[in-house]
């Protein structure tokens, strides 16, 4: 099953940006590390964290 991120205003998709994958929006982290992240346990403040290059 596939998700529809068009429909999500968190999201984007830019040609030539990050080879065109679903970023966070204003960002170019891929939704999919953000998913990976929370799979492995992560949370959503730490995977932020990580992601931004926050300590």
């Amino acid at each position: 099953m596939s998700l529809d991120w068009s429909q999500c205003p968190v999201v984007e998709s830019i040609p030539g940006k990050v080879s065109g994958a679903w970023v966070l929006r204003g960002t170019r982290t891929p939704v999919k590390i953000l998913f990976e992240n929370l799979e492995a346990g992560m949370s959503i403040e730490r995977s932020h964290r990580t992601v931004s290059g926050d300590p």
